[in-house]
């Protein structure tokens, strides 16, 4: 009898030496990853529920969220001090350079701009000779307005664009001054266009595709970890769809992790609302083959006075995102 609990006491010591073993492991295991975004703002909510609802824990991965602007994030990436950078536009960019970065996601499939106007101004043609303020010329928000006014019968010498910068509150006090007429505006900004009476008249993501919010990676990575990027990749797009399916508590961590200045809890839930407008349906992540075409042609080709086209393999590696598609595909349904 002394035998026998003598083996049952050893079997219990084991198994709870190797359950320890295993809860501990997985943190010792788990890898240490940062990424680098360009700003703590609504297009960026996503990684940070990511994190708080432990997606990145799931998939083994240690996870940091930095903010370092655009280039400077690219900089960090080839540097490897950060892993993943949020900063896809200016990587892709840095690509046709030469640099070995290529753009591994999308987190949307339109851009997330709304065209804002003073009261007065109800239809396009409205528009005509007057002041549209944009972040600099010949950047995305520059190419969509003028798309825009061409479609709604003006040509671009019809509308005057005046470069003001990213800061919402310079383009907001633009309009109510009088300096300018209309502007682009992310969808917080929007939020707080429509507080000081302005008109919200269009939103830009509808013109066509055009991915957007772009993430990158080194090609030694896509050499030396590809498990990691895919790990990652569905970590950030499960967060992606927690965001979108659940706007309400995304709206809660968004309060304590974003850079919200006076944006209270329902203006940012009304944002964030705008926001998901720019997500496809099912699972996203992976740009459209016209979304692919329409961000190197305008985020790229045009913007760097390029004059042939770019083979979509030279600045972005999409095979990843692909595959970590049709796994979440498979087991669960989209919408």
């Amino acid at each position: 009898m002394k035998g026998k609990r003598r083996v049952y006491a050893f079997l219990l010591s084991l198994l709870c030496n190797l359950a320890f073993l295993g809860f501990f492991g997985a943190d010792v295991a788990a890898e240490r990853v940062r990424t680098a975004i360009p700003q703590a703002n609504l297009n960026y909510l996503s990684i940070y529920v990511t994190e708080a609802k432990g997606f990145f824990k799931a998939e083994g991965i240690e996870h940091e969220t930095v903010v370092i602007a655009g280039p400077t994030g690219t900089a960090a990436l080839l540097s490897g001090d950060v892993d993943y950078s949020g900063a896809g536009g200016s990587g892709m960019r840095a690509a046709t350079k030469g640099a070995p970065i290529k753009g591994i996601m999308f987190q949307t499939e339109k851009v997330t701009f709304y065209l804002v106007t003073e009261p007065s101004i109800t239809k396009v043609t409205d528009l005509k000779g007057k002041k549209i303020a944009v972040g600099t010329l010949g950047d995305t928000q520059d190419t969509l307005m003028t798309m825009f006014a061409e479609r709604g019968g003006l040509s671009a010498r019809d509308i005057i664009r005046i470069a003001m910068g990213p800061n919402t509150a310079t383009r907001l006090a633009a309009i109510k001054s009088g300096a300018a007429s209309a502007t682009t505006m992310d969808p917080a900004g929007v939020v707080l266009s429509e507080k000081e009476g302005l008109r919200t008249m269009a939103y830009l993501g509808d013109l066509f595709p055009f991915p957007f919010q772009g993430f990158a990676v080194t090609d030694r990575k896509i050499a030396d970890n590809p498990g990691q990027i895919k790990r990652w990749l569905r970590a950030m797009i499960k967060g992606l769809m927690y965001v979108r399916d659940n706007p309400e508590e995304a709206t809660e961590i968004g309060m304590k992790k974003l850079q919200l200045g006076n944006i209270n809890k329902a203006m940012l839930l009304a944002s964030l609302k705008r926001y998901l407008k720019a997500l496809p349906e099912g699972v996203p992540g992976l740009p459209s083959p016209e979304g692919i075409k329409n961000v190197l042609e305008y985020d790229i080709r045009i913007p760097m006075n390029i004059r042939e086209e770019i083979p979509p393999e030279k600045v972005l590696s999409l095979k990843f995102v692909e595959e970590v598609k049709r796994e979440l595909e498979s087991i669960a349904p989209t919408r």
